[in-house]
């Protein structure tokens, strides 16, 4: 391909050199035309811009996922805040015999706080151990539902206000978003120390207005599911299909 191009190029340069020689402007301006600074510049920008992601209930693919993965890329950073506890959860996204949905914990009845409620999988830092904030989370995972952290295909991380999460907890929390894949090609082993079991929502659901409860001064709920999301998990879900909407 590189060849060609090269090649194709090479002959251009000759016929510009012929209309030149021969003191033909009009066609010379007509050949220089595809190669003008502004339309170079303007096909270089639309080439680095994401396409627009179009899934409305149909399956996670390489096209999309990799238009999540720039808009994750892209989106602005802030500077953590210097805070000793650190956290990270995954934002599992998953196909359901070939919908597109996300994948959620119901923490167990066993666990010390946040009994019963819905969350993504993930948890604390653990210094020593995690050498990055990915690892965190996707150990986590593995722990809780059983998820092998190299089936996870990191897109990226979401970026989040970090005042807006010190007003709902006091840990910095780090989404991953990952794709898991197909769910019924998975066996999902549920830590039942902490989790009580697993659901999907899918993700036609989640962009859905009228399920969401949102109020000022308060983290987004969605009520959309088998079980109603709330808190940091709402708020971060919110953020997650916002981000979204602006793919599409």
């Amino acid at each position: 391909a590189l060849a060609l191009a090269l090649r194709e190029r090479e002959e251009a340069l000759v016929e510009c050199a012929q209309y030149l020689e021969e003191g033909n402007l009009q066609a010379l301006r007509q050949a220089l035309r595809p190669y003008g600074a502004r339309r170079a510049w303007r096909e270089k920008k639309e080439a680095e811009e994401p396409r627009p992601l179009r899934l409305r209930g149909g399956a996670f693919d390489q096209a999309s996922l990799a238009v999540i993965q720039k808009y994750l890329h892209r989106m602005p950073r802030q500077v953590a805040p210097a805070v000793e506890r650190r956290a990270s959860v995954v934002i599992p996204l998953v196909n359901v015999d070939g919908v597109a949905s996300l994948l959620f914990e119901r923490r167990s009845s066993h666990v010390r706080t946040h009994k019963n409620e819905v969350c993504f999988p993930g948890g604390m830092v653990e210094e020593g151990v995690d050498q990055t904030i990915i690892e965190t989370s996707l150990r986590e995972m593995s722990e809780e539902i059983g998820v092998p952290q190299e089936r996870v295909q990191v897109l990226g991380v979401l970026r989040l206000n970090w005042g807006e999460v010190a007003s709902i907890t006091g840990v910095a929390v780090t989404p991953v978003v990952g794709f898991v894949g197909e769910l019924r090609d998975m066996h999902l082993a549920p830590n039942p120390a902490e989790v009580e079991d697993c659901f999907t929502v899918p993700l036609s659901a989640l962009m859905e207005e009228k399920h969401w409860i949102v109020r000022d001064l308060a983290a987004p709920v969605f009520t959309g599911g088998p079980f109603v999301v709330w808190g940091l998990t709402g708020y971060v879900l919110f953020k997650f299909t916002r981000m979204l909407r602006s793919c599409g």
